[in-house]
């Protein structure tokens, strides 16, 4: 596992796997219970690792669940991440930029990120009142808003997007609407998931220059 900031990085092998498995436990009663469902005596006698070393490395219940955390925040940037540096960047025309972005729309608008979506909120609602778990979010959300805009600078560059907007608040925008979706599920009569793609792809167009 690719230890993100704000998580344990222990230099020995072996107490890295532990932070790992630690880790991967608190997750999983995290997505399945809440963060009130983490009990210590559980995840030690799921993973076997003593009470000693789990405090030693996070010192206790608090700082178990932040890593958790971090790390589940991190997974979801990280995927999205790859997928931008995997197709936006490395189309060379505006036909295919404009195919690759409706791939991702749809990827993430999909079923299958329900879930991703839902956990992400849930550890940003979990950050409030925890300074220390708030900055390490920010920084990784510092990141992924990053890797975003350089695929608007990029597509900026070669003349497919407009240059009077700004490429990190686009980042951010993006963002925004992909998240909007949970408002969507929440709603008793939500709007017509055509509607909504309608909705996005009439926002994301006005980016793009009509004459590239």
């Amino acid at each position: 596992m690719e230890v993100p900031v704000g998580v344990p990085q222990p230099v020995q092998a072996r107490a890295e796997a532990t932070v790992s498995v630690v880790i991967e436990a608190t997750i999983k009663a995290i997505e399945a219970s809440g963060e009130a469902s983490v009990r210590i005596d559980d995840i030690l006698n799921e993973t076997g690792i003593s009470k000693g070393s789990l405090y030693h490395h996070f010192g206790g219940r608090e700082g178990l669940i932040a890593a958790a955390r971090v790390v589940q925040f991190s997974r979801f940037v990280a995927e999205d991440a790859k997928n931008i540096r995997e197709t936006l960047t490395k189309t060379t025309s505006l036909q295919e930029f404009i195919a690759a972005t409706s791939a991702l729309v749809e990827l993430n608008e999909s079923v299958e990120r329900v879930s991703a979506r839902h956990n992400r909120l849930s550890v940003i609602a979990s950050s409030y009142g925890r300074p220390e778990l708030r900055q390490s979010l920010a920084l990784q959300q510092h990141s992924h808003t990053e890797h975003i805009a350089d695929a608007v600078r990029y597509g900026q560059k070669m003349g497919w997007i407009r240059t009077d907007v700004d490429a990190r608040a686009v980042a951010v925008f993006v963002q925004g609407y992909n998240l909007a979706r949970v408002l969507l599920e929440l709603d008793t009569e939500p709007v017509k998931t055509t509607d909504w793609d309608h909705v996005v792809r009439v926002a994301l167009g006005s980016f793009f220059v009509t004459q590239p």
